[in-house]
């Protein structure tokens, strides 16, 4: 049987077995009374409703975001606002509106998607708020710098919320801030002209050395765009993309985030496409970030970033590229929990750090904090920019160890003024588009590996100083993250002469180390005879 029949019989199989259950469903829900109050009610808000009605019907609808303020609504209710139209206002949710896990409370749109118009205020505001559902919305606010002061949408201290199909542009803050939630979902949330950030996930845990505010969150399929920063934020960074803090057990994956970040109005540290601090067990993966900015004489600017206090977590699958700084930054500022035990693995960054960090960059302020042990592998880093380097270490520190990478750098391998002293580096590629095989001091890479011990193992030299041979090395221009799985990413992918080719390390066998079951593009590895080095497995494609 080939794969394709059985999978089609597998799912035809489920089918059948998902309409026997959805028919005992309905057969549940018409025969029993319990079931039957669970549905809740069905409020309706139109242009041309009257706030005296009863809200129940189309034909009693109600008019204002006022008159649903001042409701308490009840397990399964249903807020329908009328689509095409603008309410004025803020939807104010707290405690007193209940619902459970099965009968949520869920606010949305008849036909498409209603504006909620919060003017110099919010959107909605939700305290105390479980097993809440927002979804098929627009949140418009007056503007960043047009009189509005507030987050287009405030969740804090609720449990089990999911924000799903909304626009929100237009706040001076964030367009989705959440405070001190457990089990919040985010999905296809398109935020885009806010100052602070596109969605921004917060609590108060920076000086706490093992507490988190946040549990449980997910952000997907999101697109945070043109989010430039906020005016009224002159002491730190603004114009973030999607930012995530004090979260344990986190995921963000095919998101996008792109021209973040140019307006902000501090110069010294500033904004990431797509990144957290303060969190523990988090994923970011298949995202891409591109094009993002800071200030024309601050910091950052990058793409991703696992910054203060981060530990446990992963970037793996992510594209990134034409950021004013790192591909990907290592970063602690001071937080009072060890960044610690953390892995960068199958990523491209792509022309990154146009301010001259180079695609990857580490490193500790003078506020202190400690940061330790990462393992970055079969990552494929290619740095075209008038002396683009690979890496910024700034400063040393244990554990950090390279693997199976491509360093594709023009002139200098390491940012200038940089040294490395620790850092371990075996089986990686290296190829200097400035044609010159002198590197950091030494007249080529092998003298350099026999004088420091790096990329050499077993009494050989296992560097490569070679062009890794890789398909439009350098030109790609991928937006949509679901086109990073697959035959839809070619660019990167070893051509048949490339020296990359079942030239990895065994992470498995020689350092105990989880190689991970795909590549970028969600190849098997090794796909091969052998472990290849780079993102991109060759697949004889």
């Amino acid at each position: 049987m080939s794969w394709r029949i059985f999978i089609h019989n597998h799912r035809l199989e489920q089918l059948c077995h998902l309409s026997v259950v959805c028919l005992f469903a309905v057969w549940l829900v018409g025969c029993s009374p319990h079931w039957r109050q669970q549905q809740g009610r069905v409020f309706f808000v139109r242009s041309k409703g009257d706030d005296a009605n009863s809200g129940l019907a189309p034909e009693e609808a109600w008019r204002t975001i006022a008159r649903v303020n001042a409701e308490k609504f009840t397990p399964g209710d249903q807020i329908r606002f009328e689509g095409g139209h603008k309410f004025n206002g803020t939807l104010r949710l707290d405690a007193g509106d209940s619902a459970t896990a099965r009968s949520r409370l869920v606010i949305s749109s008849t036909g498409k998607p209603a504006i909620i118009d919060g003017g110099n205020q919010g959107g909605l505001i939700a305290y105390g708020c479980h097993y809440l559902t927002i979804k098929k919305l627009i949140f418009s606010g007056a503007g960043r710098k047009a009189g509005n002061e507030a987050d287009g949408l405030f969740i804090t201290r609720c449990r089990d919320v999911k924000v799903d199909s909304i626009e929100v542009h237009g706040f001076q803050h964030s367009g989705v801030l959440v405070h001190i939630c457990d089990s919040v979902r985010i999905t296809h949330v398109y935020a885009h002209d806010n100052g602070f950030a596109g969605i921004h996930v917060t609590g108060t845990t920076i000086w706490d050395s093992s507490r988190y505010d946040n549990h449980h969150l997910y952000i997907g399929h999101c697109v945070a765009e043109n989010n430039p920063g906020d005016p009224t934020v002159t002491d730190n960074h603004s114009g973030n993309g999607i930012l995530a803090s004090s979260t344990e057990d986190g995921v963000i994956e095919y998101c996008e985030a792109f021209n973040n970040g140019w307006d902000m109005p501090w110069h010294g540290n500033g904004p990431v496409g797509i990144w957290i601090w303060d969190s523990r067990n988090f994923v970011i993966q298949h995202c891409i970030s591109h094009d993002n900015k800071s200030a024309p004489d601050a910091a950052d600017g990058g793409g991703f970033d696992l910054d203060g206090g981060t530990s446990d977590s992963i970037i793996q699958y992510c594209l990134s590229y034409d950021n004013q700084g790192p591909g990907i930054g290592l970063f602690e500022f001071g937080a009072a929990k060890i960044w610690q035990n953390n892995t960068i693995r199958y990523n491209i960054s792509q022309n990154d750090g146009k301010n001259g960090q180079g695609s990857l960059a580490i490193w500790r302020g003078q506020a202190g904090g400690t940061i330790r042990n990462c393992d970055i592998y079969n990552n494929t880093f290619y740095n075209s920019n008038p002396n683009g380097p690979s890496l910024c270490v700034q400063n040393n520190w244990q554990g950090f160890r390279f693997f199976n990478n491509v360093f594709v750098y023009n002139g200098p391998f390491l940012m200038a003024g940089n040294k490395l002293q620790d850092e371990k580096f075996e089986n990686n590629c290296y190829w200097n588009l400035a044609e010159s095989d002198e590197f950091l001091a030494y007249p080529n890479i092998r003298l350099w590996a026999e004088a420091t011990g790096n990329e050499w193992r077993d009494d050989r030299f296992v560097g490569i100083y070679a062009d890794p041979r890789l398909f439009n090395m350098g030109a790609t221009q991928l937006t949509s993250p679901l086109l990073l799985q697959g035959n839809s990413l070619p660019d990167y992918r070893p051509i048949a002469e490339s020296p990359l080719i079942d030239a990895g390390l065994n992470l498995a066998t020689s350092y105990d180390l989880n190689p991970g079951e795909c590549d970028i593009r969600g190849k098997s590895v090794p796909h091969g005879k052998a472990f290849d080095i780079g993102a991109v497995e060759y697949d004889g494609e």
